[in-house]
């Protein structure tokens, strides 16, 4: 029996899909003609002046996870299985700063066709992930929503 090899397409959306995990996190996958199985994990961090203030902080991060896993779920029609979510203790990186980080994996399968509801949701994610990343909780909360998510 003939194994099924991925077509061009699925191998092309494969790429898109491992430079959008690149900006925040990581992605494995298996092919599974006629679909790509993902199996995504995607870091959010935040910086902190101190241990104290990171474990202070704990609390909104988990709310921060919690909504991009509502997200994530909404803007795909429900195509990304629930988010698994891990909070750290607060981290001390080596040049002597604190940090606080989010690590939540999750998956999926695409098809050609459904590929681009499930690359909305998840550029989205990964950019909210690099905007925490590079200035912490914002005073509002993420606007990540498909439709405002620019792909240009």
């Amino acid at each position: 029996m003939a194994q099924l090899q991925p077509s061009p397409k699925l191998q092309a959306l494969l790429k898109d899909f491992q430079q959008i995990a690149s900006m925040s996190g990581y992605l494995n996958h298996s092919f599974d003609p006629p679909q790509l199985r993902l199996f995504f994990t995607l870091y959010g961090r935040v910086m902190v002046a101190s241990p104290e203030q990171g474990l202070a902080l704990t609390p909104q991060l988990q709310a921060w996870c919690e909504a991009l896993s509502v997200r994530l779920r909404e803007g795909s029609s429900c195509a990304i299985m629930p988010p698994q979510v891990q909070v750290s203790v607060p981290q001390t990186m080596p040049d002597g700063r604190d940090y606080l980080v989010a690590t939540l994996t999750f998956n999926t399968k695409v098809t050609e066709t459904s590929y681009l509801r499930i690359r909305t949701a998840v550029l989205a994610a990964y950019q909210d992930a690099v905007k925490m990343r590079e200035v912490g909780f914002a005073e509002a909360p993420p606007q990540s929503a498909p439709e405002e998510t620019p792909l240009g």
